[in-house]
């Protein structure tokens, strides 16, 4: 008598890896080199706008949008904007079938006077971290079979979704601006929680500005301004009492000015453009078998332990980092105006007991005045580490994103400066875990009958209903029935009674 096995489908969170490769972007300005006397700053905002995933690869396309602030030859300071467009491709089997979760970051900038205009270039890393869902057919049951059913704990996501969402605020300055020679916007997010048909995310944005001053001066002030958020992403399957993560990427930037001449003060409008991706998970029980058997046939039992990653709770948090950096001889009386570009890249990562230890290199871009008055910019790079009050198992995996909140910079002497950087982080943790299930049940051929009426057997010291059932080639209720007094495990003393009929 053939048997017919009967499947559910689990659902398994996979995290198929995170590619990354680095691309130039180039771009040439509208400044006529010759107008250069010099250039104090190029910065780089990147973003991808567009990608796809198919046959084994992942295609993307982005911009590169370029500030630069330059000392004219008649010893003004000035700034251009120009942009690039990039496109690139990243073949990897693993993609197949994958969701691609794509960041850029900007790690070099540089220039070129050598032509009749500014060329400016970017190197950007691109990153395409991949997720997916593992679906596997497990068994529940079977016409002509007989399972040992069981319920067991499943980590279940229910899909990424999407959000694009505009923060947008306007302030006042009590001073006129001239230009803004450099700006950026760090998104940082502080928690997710869900809600009803929604994930909720909580955080903000770090809008920063060095501006130009309109007094003849040329002075230069940084302004720093911090932008709350509460963004909603629809997912209809998300409840209070559910978990959720999410991620966010910066998508565009633009400040406006305007200058009321009568009374000295200026108007900011910024606008920020967030794309966050989240996804909700619950902890879910399904009834599935953990072995089977057919009193008929012989049959192998594939069974299969199959790795996951369960989502764990966003930790965000923020430390003070001091750091010193040898720097080109700065000149007698040299001040510090403003510190921009400031970023961290994380270099190591390591879990020891309570305790979570970052490290890596800061760098940010330092503005100066000499003696006389001219205006002079250095590229600062320093080691940090943090000790992050936060432990994880070590079968725990950590996505982890550092914002440099703000930096101030002081002279020791002159070939020696101090950074002191904010930064925050926000770590999510991925757990190793792991599932067994029976994935398959294949016949093997029909199995030789025993034609006695009555057999008596003699079980091992230690054996429980399910195994001396499978030995025995009977259904668990019907050594149940006719042998009521047994007690499980068995001792090895008792006599099991198994009645076949002809």
């Amino acid at each position: 008598m053939s048997f017919e096995p009967e499947y559910t489908k689990i659902n398994l969170n996979s995290k198929k890896g995170c590619l990354c490769e680095q691309i130039k972007v180039d771009a040439k300005t509208d400044i006529l080199c010759e107008d250069i006397s010099s250039v104090l700053s190029v910065s780089a905002f990147s973003t991808v706008m567009d990608s796809q995933t198919e046959n084994g690869e992942v295609s993307y396309g982005g911009r590169v949008i370029f500030y630069v602030s330059y000392v004219s030859v008649d010893g003004t300071l000035k700034k251009c904007e120009c942009g690039a467009e990039f496109k690139g491709k990243i073949k990897e089997p693993r993609a197949e079938q994958a969701h691609a979760f794509i960041t850029t970051k900007t790690v070099k900038t540089e220039t070129e006077l050598s032509g009749v205009r500014l060329s400016v270039s970017a190197y950007v890393d691109v990153c395409v971290e991949l997720s997916g869902t593992l679906s596997v057919d497990a068994l529940a049951g079977g016409e002509n079979l007989i399972v040992n059913a069981g319920e067991i704990n499943y980590h279940k996501g229910y899909g990424k979704k999407s959000l694009i969402f505009p923060v947008e605020e306007e302030f006042e300055l009590n001073y006129p601006v001239e230009e803004v020679l450099n700006h950026r916007a760090e998104a940082i997010i502080t928690t997710v929680q869900c809600g009803v048909n929604c994930i909720i995310v909580d955080g903000e944005v770090i809008l920063s500005a060095i501006m130009l001053q309109k007094n003849g001066r040329s002075d230069i002030i940084k302004e720093i301004k911090t932008l709350p958020f509460r963004a909603e992403i629809e997912c209809e399957d998300a409840m209070p009492n559910m978990q959720a993560q999410a991620r966010v990427v910066e998508r565009s930037l633009k400040t406006d000015i305007s200058v009321d001449e009568e009374n000295g003060k200026s108007v900011v409008l910024a606008s920020v453009s967030l794309m966050f991706e989240g996804e909700a998970f619950a902890d879910c029980q399904v009834a599935v078998a953990t072995d089977a058997f057919s009193t008929e046939q012989e049959v192998e039992v594939v069974k299969k332990a199959l790795p996951y990653f369960r989502a764990g709770e966003l930790r965000s948090t923020h430390q003070t980092v001091v750091g010193r950096c040898l720097v080109s001889e700065l000149p007698v009386g040299a001040v510090v105006l403003a510190v921009g570009s400031e970023q961290a890249e994380i270099l190591e990562k390591r879990c020891g007991g309570e305790n979570t230890v970052i490290s890596g290199v800061l760098s940010a871009t330092a503005y100066f005045t000499s003696g006389e008055g001219g205006v002079f910019t250095q590229k600062i790079e320093t080691p940090f580490e943090c000790v992050l009050d936060c432990g994880f198992g070590c079968d725990v995996e950590l996505d982890t994103v550092v914002r440099a909140k703000k930096a101030k910079l002081k002279i020791i002497s002159l070939t020696e400066v101090e950074l002191e950087t904010e930064l925050a982080f926000s770590i999510y943790p991925q757990e190793k875990q792991e599932i067994n299930l029976v994935c398959e049940v294949k016949p093997l051929g029909e199995k030789q009958k025993n034609n006695s009426a009555v057999s008596v057997y003699i079980p091992l010291e230690g054996e429980e209903l399910w195994s001396l059932a499978k030995r025995l080639n009977v259904c668990p209720q019907t050594l149940i029935e006719t042998n009521e007094d047994l007690q499980f495990p068995l001792t090895g003393k008792e006599r099991i009674v198994v009645y076949r009929q002809r």
